[in-house]
């Protein structure tokens, strides 16, 4: 694989992501220096890769954070392809072995790595702002947790096609409350979860 070189730092990431929205560098072995905008002192980052997409898409919505709309773009290192890639495989190919040789152990407990991504979705349903926060997640179980996810998604995703019904701003963000009174005793995760 041969990777782009953006001020001495490896960017092999860049390639993943161009080539899935099939795009092309002009030129692979390039040194890339220091941006030239959209501010003096802007650099180059990860966070240069929305900032890229956003602006060789057109988009219109608002950046994500202040971090992406000072960041340095790509765009003059690439040009948008005319025709699809014809080199892509149109059906990828049977899987045939599995990487997991029994079921999901439901019932141990989370690892500090799920318990950070039960946090992240206590912010989808608003139990973030709840006093035991900082310890959510940390008696569930691997079932449980996965319940808790899958709601905390299916709440926030309800909760916008809600608002955009109601005419809010399609680049709004929704803000959720923990609706605990609401919620029956199933919904709150009590089976083998005390509290969050």
């Amino acid at each position: 694989m041969e990777t782009c070189f953006i001020e001495d730092r490896r960017f092999v990431k860049l390639q993943f992501i161009l080539s899935w929205f099939s795009m092309d560098i002009k030129e692979w072995c390039v040194v890339i220096h220091e941006p030239s905008g959209p501010t003096r002192s802007s650099q180059y980052e990860h966070s240069s890769i929305p900032a890229t997409v956003k602006k060789l898409f057109n988009l219109q919505s608002n950046f994500l954070t202040k971090r992406d709309a000072w960041a340095g773009t790509f765009e003059k290192h690439l040009y948008l392809r005319d025709t699809p890639r014809n080199d892509c495989p149109e059906k990828l190919p049977e899987v045939r072995t599995t990487l997991r040789h029994t079921g999901p152990k439901e019932d141990v407990k989370l690892s500090e790595f799920q318990i950070e991504l039960i946090q992240l979705a206590s912010q989808l349903n608003g139990d973030h702002i709840l006093n035991a926060y900082p310890e959510i997640g940390r008696g569930m179980t691997v079932g449980t947790a996965n319940r808790y996810a899958e709601d905390a998604v299916k709440r926030f995703l309800e909760a916008g096609r809600a608002a955009l019904k109601a005419g809010a701003n399609e680049s709004a963000l929704v803000t959720m409350r923990p609706s605990l009174t609401s919620r029956t005793a199933d919904e709150q995760y009590s089976r083998g979860h005390e509290s969050f």
